[in-house]
């Protein structure tokens, strides 16, 4: 990038903006683009490319790459999970990699993390640095993982117990991901206003097992079986007791502990609704409001900071531009002294150039139509002498801020009797054609399934193999139609387009080479017996897989209507923007599982016949839940995902007791609090958010359609757009103090 230089007619004088200015410009656009805070080094310029170059894609992507490569080790370390089976009766031979090339790699991990840390130390300074608490973290952690990797390089893969340093994996995941910090200092801050509720929710179990106790307590050995064994078997103690209404709180046991009194006197189910009816429907769900609603509150204060450091950073690259030395124009007749003077003379500008604006803006890596937005408004603001005030600038600027419209894209137009075709080909309605045709594919798929054992199978399947591959053909069809008619490069744009491309083909080459082999297009014996192993190998049992994928085809149909294109919307957008939530529950699921190994690995032991004979109905044992145990990663892993969808749950927490002590139920009733009570539904209160602003959306449109019968829709490009409508613009009073702060952040003269 080179120098930039402009004759003035007006005041005689030619300005320049040097090409350090012109970076600096860009770097804080782009700081503007990523909502990050302009506390950061500007001079000298190779700072700025290095700053440049630690925050491009490439770079993110390989630390993105690192940090996985370090959390998908442990799946190779000791204990490995690369066995075929977890099963405790089974033989687990498990793979690994040698010892040394398990330690490098992590020493590799770790000697980036600490790159990065310095780097991001460097560009901010050091004394920034310090009022930092990740970047402090960032250090500390990888300083300890590397003090206990130097303890395993000493005693080896597998002379240690605990590895302090796969407890903090999760951690590099949160550090270079920005949502995932924002969130995790909401969760910090909301905790203390959460905690008030829990302890009213714990309080009402508490409370209801001191009366459980009363209500029925343990039958005394010399006492007549008439009393109820509910104490004996619910209610002999308060740990059990408090447990056991844990568990029911989640209704995994109902009504396994409502009937053993409640077969003796019915009056006894009172307690048990009671208390269900309080915990389960008034403080479980008091307790997900009031968390959601204060975790979005703080959420919504860290989305507030964002926007006023994207607001900052555009008012600092606006300055930047205004900030060039000048010197005489050649029509000026000057002293030596004179020019001295004036090539390190500031004179004050209140515009921009737009050939400067222009410069900055293509030189950023902002998203190409972004760019072009922004000239193109810039351009329409600038009028005839192409100069650009501030208040134009920062209404260009919010086009950062503008949601992104799920344009439809316009075809190649054909003539004559093509047209007539191509209007065939594009229309919405050959779609929904092509949809129905999907249906009633796959009812003819559970038909033919329903008949496998009919004694005429054969004879029937004939029939339907036929109508099957008619359908391949007219799939087949429709799918070359519609490339032709909207050519490569709108066809492929979408991609149910490119999935029902594939689908057809895949379908009616098949079905040419069953028929080509056998003769036929139904099932043939050979297949049969091949198939009888239950894996599914023959060329016909893959087409028939292949073809319960149509079903996929009428989810096109659906952002045509309404209430659908909302739904649709939702789960779009949902996937998109909550991935940083994703991010938080899959931190969570690896230090547990860490935890889990070092407190339970092989404390769970192969059962003699004497304990399955022996085994309690219903119990671990019986059940024969032997896969799921603790010996290595991906089994504890299962075993938390078990326990999180609290289906049967108490299985595994009375298993944990008798296999270990009683206090380990400790770990899977947090896991459930944890994973369950306090992440998911955050989630699912997100979802709420994203489901609500479509509706909205929709709303303001008046439910308008486009030209392709698709409801108009915008994504939801990032948490911000979900919380911006309930933000607030910062006051330039706010942004001029914020600057004069951080001038010497981006000013000449820096530390």
């Amino acid at each position: 990038m080179s120098d930039i230089m402009i004759d003035n007619p007006h005041g005689g004088i030619r300005e320049s903006w040097s090409e350090e200015h012109l970076v600096q410009a860009i770097v804080l656009l782009e700081d503007a683009y990523s909502f990050r805070s302009i506390e950061h080094k500007l001079s000298p310029p190779y700072i700025l490319r290095l700053y440049r170059l630690y925050w491009s894609k490439r770079f993110q992507r390989l630390l993105t790459f690192i940090v996985s490569c370090q959390l998908l080790l442990i799946f190779i370390q000791y204990p490995s999970s690369l066995s075929r089976t977890s099963d405790l009766r089974q033989d687990r031979t498990r793979l690994t990699l040698p010892c040394g090339i398990q330690l490098f790699t992590e020493f590799v991990c770790l000697i980036v993390f600490y790159i990065d840390a310095i780097m991001r130390t460097y560009l901010i300074g050091l004394k920034n640095a310090r009022k930092k608490p990740w970047i402090i973290a960032n250090f500390l952690i990888t300083t300890i993982s590397m003090v206990d990797l130097i303890f395993s390089c000493i005693f080896g893969c597998q002379g240690k117990t605990i590895n302090i340093r796969f407890l903090l994996r999760p951690f590099y995941m949160a550090v270079i991901s920005q949502e995932m910090k924002k969130i995790f200092n909401s969760l910090r801050k909301s905790f203390l206003q959460i905690l008030s509720v829990t302890i009213l929710l714990g309080i009402h179990v508490y409370f209801f097992s001191v009366i459980g106790m009363i209500l029925f307590p343990p039958a005394r050995k010399d006492s007549p079986s008439e009393r109820p064994n509910e104490g004996t078997k619910y209610f002999p103690d308060f740990p059990d007791a408090l447990l056991n209404l844990v568990v029911l709180l989640t209704t995994a046991n109902n009504p396994d502990i409502t009937l053993p009194a409640y077969s003796k006197n019915r009056l006894y189910i009172i307690y048990f609704a009671v208390f269900l009816t309080i915990g389960l429907y008034c403080l479980m769900t008091l307790f997900t409001v009031i968390k959601m609603n204060t975790f979005k509150e703080f959420f919504t204060t860290s989305m507030q900071n964002s926007l006023f450091r994207r607001r900052l950073a555009v008012r600092a690259c606006f300055d930047i531009l205004l900030e060039r030395q000048v010197i005489p124009s050649s029509s000026l007749t000057t002293t030596d002294d004179t020019t001295t003077s004036l090539l390190t003379q500031r004179i004050t500008r209140t515009t921009a150039p737009m050939l400067v604006l222009t410069r900055v803006i293509n030189g950023s890596d902002l998203p190409e139509p972004l760019k072009t937005e922004l000239v193109d408004t810039l351009k329409r603001y600038a009028g005839e002498n192409n100069e650009v005030g501030w208040d134009m600038f920062a209404t260009a600027m919010l086009s950062l801020d503008a949601d992104v419209q799920k344009s439809s894209v316009v075809h190649h137009e054909y003539s004559g009797i093509w047209a007539l075709v191509q209007l065939i080909g594009a229309s919405k309605y050959l779609t929904w054609f092509g949809n129905a045709i999907g249906l009633i594919n796959f009812i003819i798929l559970v038909v033919e399934g329903a008949l496998r054992y009919h004694p005429k199978f054969f004879t029937i399947d004939i029939f339907l193999s036929n109508i099957l591959f008619s359908f391949s053909i007219y799939y087949f069809l429709e799918s070359s139609l519609k490339l032709w008619s909207l050519r490569p490069k709108v066809f492929f744009k979408y991609v149910f387009n490119t999935f029902d491309a594939i689908l057809a083909v895949s379908l009616f080459v098949l079905h040419v080479v069953h028929l080509s082999i056998y003769g036929i297009l139904s099932i043939t014996t050979s297949e049969v017996v091949r198939d009888a192993a239950g894996t599914a190998s023959s060329i016909w049992a893959i087409t028939r897989i292949i073809n319960l994928f149509v079903i996929f085809r009428t989810i096109r149909s659906m952002p045509h209507f309404t209430n659908y294109g909302i739904i649709m919307g939702t789960i779009s957008d949902g996937m998109r923007n909550l991935k940083a939530f994703i991010g938080i529950l899959i931190c969570l699921f690896y230090s547990y599982a860490v935890l889990g190994m070092w407190l339970f690995n092989g404390v769970i032991k192969p059962p003699t016949p004497s304990d399955i004979i022996n085994a309690t109905c219903g119990s671990y044992q019986q059940s024969q839940y032997w896969a799921n145990n603790f010996d290595d990663f991906f089994s504890t892993v299962v075993v938390l995902y078990d326990v999180m969808l609290v289906n049967n749950w108490g299985v595994f927490l009375t298993a944990l007791r008798e296999f270990s002590t009683r206090w380990s139920q400790l770990y899977l009733v947090s896991w459930w609090f944890m994973s369950n009570v306090y992440i998911l539904a955050l989630v699912l209160g997100f979802i709420v958010e994203l489901f609500s602003l479509n509706v909205a959306r929709f709303e303001e449109s008046g439910f308008t359609q486009g030209q392709d019968g698709v409801a108009k829709t915008y994504f939801v490009k990032t948490l911000f757009h979900l919380f911006k409508r309930s933000l607030k613009e910062p006051s330039d009073d706010e942004i001029n103090g914020a600057l004069m702060k951080y001038k010497r952040l981006y000013d000449n003269g820096h530390e």
